[in-house]
């Protein structure tokens, strides 16, 4: 097999692999999210679901979400977002589940 058979091979296998790993994870609006069922135990929190969370990162940052995760901050509930900003920059932002202040860069 010739070295470009094998590059064409590869590249066709490799957008397959991504194609369906892809395909099996929650989207929301279009974006992906990971534990998108995910819904606060607490009425009294500021934020109560990742969905909420990527709503108010994506109003203050704009761009596009790529991910949400559940995490603590400052020992409470919260979720990590990771936004591509228009810019092309990505960047990792916090959001306190509790008092719904978003912190870093």
């Amino acid at each position: 097999m010739s070295k470009v058979s094998k590059l064409l091979m590869m590249i066709v296998l490799s957008s397959f692999v991504s194609t369906w790993s892809v395909s099996a994870m929650p989207v929301y609006h279009g974006e992906y999210v990971q534990g998108a069922a995910f819904q606060g135990a607490k009425s009294s929190l500021a934020v109560n679901s990742s969905q909420q969370a990527a709503r108010i990162v994506k109003s203050q940052f704009g761009g596009k979400i790529l991910k949400v995760q559940r995490t603590k901050v400052n020992g409470n509930s919260g979720y990590r977002v990771k936004v591509l900003k228009n810019n092309g920059h990505v960047i990792t932002v916090t959001v306190d589940a509790v008092s719904g202040r978003i912190s870093g860069r």
